[in-house]
């Protein structure tokens, strides 16, 4: 990594807005990366302010790292900020990884020290690139997700996207830039640090411009998605209408304009939609289903050629949401809530095996067990909608549920009070009436999402 093509690219991609005076706040974690960027941007007269967060994970050696910027930044008088976070404790009183929460903090930070006007350099390089392409295909993803880390997003710069780790690390070590390195970058345990020391080495010795190719596809990419963005954004406005959208030009789109305009139209209401709930959205709009379960209580129709998002009814208050880890460690408690009669109850995933040798012990607790791979999305548990409709298991067809609750002579009442599990596709659970056959566990079962009235002491494991 040449100071001049650093420079070049710099000029090339940035310069409106450092020609413009603008303040830039570098993200310095310690690591070559952040480092080397943080000594380019001093070095080339950028007035930069550098910003440390300390995670407070490693112990002496988180503190070290800070200590190591907190001397590089005094010896050349680079202007420094510090601020620490128990970030262990801040994920799990928020529900997060460590990693996750530790991002959140860190960019919250950045943009506090940034302000409205500044930009927020942070030292993402080809080397993350092609990790981050390579980690989102293993999880599952689109041509968005391929198009990887954007070299600028909002206020936010990335200078160093187009240099490898290898470069960034010959530039330390030709201008003598101190570096700490992270332990728990080699810790087989993490998903990122599989690909970085497995697949990545892997891949290059296949073809050693691994990294570069993969930067090309994702400017690729990004260009693509740009275009895509546009004209899926023209599809949306001529279909909108006073409360929703129609459906008609929706459906004559091709698909992959169909599915951004819905992505957006969910968005502008507050949903976030995933690949799933997409496709699920795409079925509607072709008439495949009649609604669509939504997350934060809400539900998307199509009635007479018109698609527009619903709140649960103002008669039927009683919500609960959860979201289902794809990969949890079991037995996990997913959440607790109450029934609206106020008997609370517990949502577990336990594996099959643990199930089986143990249901006999809560076999009086038990309100349900599901399949828990077959559950779409986040699980609500609320009251009935219009519509909802459930197949048991054994049955060849689904039944409104308001059918059969009215032949079961369900006091009004209880009809109004029943509880319904549903996921993005409908009802997985219906009160009074049974489990959906298409969550029915079978022998080929990993994984079972279980119900329990809450009956026992607080840190009772089911199994």
């Amino acid at each position: 990594m040449s100071n001049r093509r650093l420079r070049g690219t710099l000029e090339e991609k940035f310069r409106l807005d450092l020609a413009a005076g603008k303040k830039v706040v570098a993200g310095v974690s310690g690591g070559a990366d952040s480092m080397a960027m943080l000594h380019f941007l001093w070095k080339n007269g950028v007035s930069v302010t550098a910003a440390h967060l300390n995670h407070c994970l490693r112990g002496a050696e988180s503190d070290g790292d800070e200590e190591l910027v907190r001397r590089f930044c005094r010896e050349r008088g680079i202007p420094l900020v510090c601020k620490r976070a128990d970030v262990a404790r801040l994920a799990k009183e928020r529900g997060l990884g460590e990693e996750a929460c530790g991002r959140e903090e860190r960019y919250a930070f950045f943009a506090e020290l940034a302000g409205e006007d500044g930009l927020i350099a942070t030292a993402h390089t080809l080397s993350d690139q092609l990790e981050t392409m390579l980690f989102r295909l293993a999880r599952g993803t689109g041509p968005d997700g391929l198009s990887g880390i954007s070299e600028s997003r909002g206020n936010i710069i990335r200078p160093l996207l187009f240099c490898s780790r290898e470069e960034v690390e010959d530039y330390c070590r030709r201008e003598k830039i101190p570096f700490a390195e992270d332990s728990t970058n080699r810790d087989p345990r993490y998903a990122r640090n599989r690909i970085r020391l497995e697949a990545v080495p892997a891949l290059k010795k296949v073809n050693p411009g691994a990294e570069a190719h993969a930067g090309r596809l994702a400017m690729a990419l990004a260009r693509d998605r740009e275009y895509l963005e546009g004209e899926a954004s023209r599809l949306l406005q001529s279909a909108k209408i006073p409360g929703g959208l129609l459906a008609e030009p929706m459906k004559e789109a091709h698909p992959a304009l169909l599915s951004r305009a819905l992505a957006a139209y969910l968005a502008e209401n507050g949903v976030h939609a995933d690949s799933f709930l997409l496709e699920d959205g795409e079925r509607l709009i072709k008439g495949e289903l009649s609604r669509l379960n939504l997350p934060g209580g809400k539900w998307l129709s199509l009635c007479r050629g018109i698609l527009s998002i619903q709140q649960n009814l103002p008669e039927s208050p009683f919500f609960w949401e959860f979201f289902l880890p794809p990969k949890p460690d079991m037995p996990v408690l997913i959440g607790e809530f109450a029934f609206p009669g106020g008997e609370p109850a517990a949502l577990w995933c336990v594996t099959a095996a643990e199930f089986e040798k143990n249901k006999k012990i809560y076999k009086n607790d038990l309100i349900f067990s599901l399949d828990y791979d077959t559950i779409i999305g986040n699980l609500q548990f609320r009251r009935r909608l219009p519509g909802d409709r459930l197949c048991l298991p054994g049955r060849t067809a689904s039944r409104l549920l308001k059918k059969v609750y009215s032949e079961a002579a369900l006091p009004a009442e209880a009809r109004r009070d029943a509880v319904i599990a549903a996921d993005s596709l409908g009802p997985v659970w219906a009160e009074y009436y049974g489990s959906s056959s298409r969550n029915t566990a079978c022998a080929a079962t990993a994984r079972l999402l279980i119900l329990l009235r809450k009956t026992r002491k607080e840190n009772d494991n089911p199994c």
